[in-house]
């Protein structure tokens, strides 16, 4: 009797763990090779050295591990929600100190653009922010990187009122860039369908948030400066 109560138990044992290993092999989520995480931390709590690679902004530039997805551990990833260029000339003169990283990859303007700020106000914080950076680290370079795209279902009014203030904000960006003779990536009209919105093949549901391939682009048009 005992022989029996231990055969039927092993018995239902294998069948639990062989259902186990069955649903880890077949219905386990896929893993991406998109380093991807949800938030970083702020850039005053993160560490910044000599000949490091900075990027500064918002969440879209900062929803991504550059060190690992560029596989260059100088890339530090200090953007993060809610980051804005008020903000950032805050608490400038408590960043990096005594050093001098290699260069600042920033992408500035959504979250303001979100809030209802002007386009004009926008681009006086911005230029501010970039003369700062430049004066206070004079031998390092700034990669200005134009403000994405949009996207919210079943909204045409805010999807048009958003594409024309990028686009607006992009040129004072864009002349900013030329300014103080600084590179700018110019990634709207790449990942924009042709209403000038957030490409489905670029997003995820909701029009905010980026997928892999457009990460994989922008990749590819920031390491062109890296090297």
């Amino acid at each position: 009797m005992n022989t029996k109560v231990l055969l039927f138990a092993s018995l239902a044992l294998n069948v639990v763990l062989g259902g186990l290993l069955a649903y880890q092999y077949f219905f386990r989520p896929e893993k991406s090779d998109m380093p991807v995480v949800e938030s970083v931390a702020p850039a005053f709590q993160m560490e910044v050295k000599d000949n490091d690679v900075v990027f500064m902004g918002e969440n879209r530039l900062g929803a991504c591990n550059w060190a690992v997805f560029l596989s260059d551990e100088t890339c530090r990833t200090l953007a993060f929600d809610g980051n804005t260029i008020d903000d950032e000339n805050k608490r400038l003169d408590q960043l990096f100190k005594d050093v001098s990283p290699r260069k600042f990859i920033l992408m500035y303007g959504e979250k303001e653009l979100l809030d209802g700020e002007e386009v004009g106000q926008i681009a006086e914080k911005y230029e501010r922010l970039v003369s700062r950076l430049k004066e206070r680290f004079p031998s390092t370079e700034c990669v200005l990187m134009s403000v994405l795209p949009v996207w919210k279902e079943n909204d045409n009014e805010f999807n048009l009122a958003m594409s024309s203030k990028i686009k607006n904000l992009n040129i004072f960006v864009k002349t900013i860039a030329s300014r103080h003779d600084y590179p700018y990536i110019d990634l709207f009209k790449e990942l924009s369908t042709a209403e000038e919105n957030l490409n489905p093949r670029y997003g995820k549901p909701g029009g905010f948030k980026l997928n892999q391939t457009a990460y994989v682009i922008m990749r590819e048009r920031i390491r062109d400066y890296l090297k």
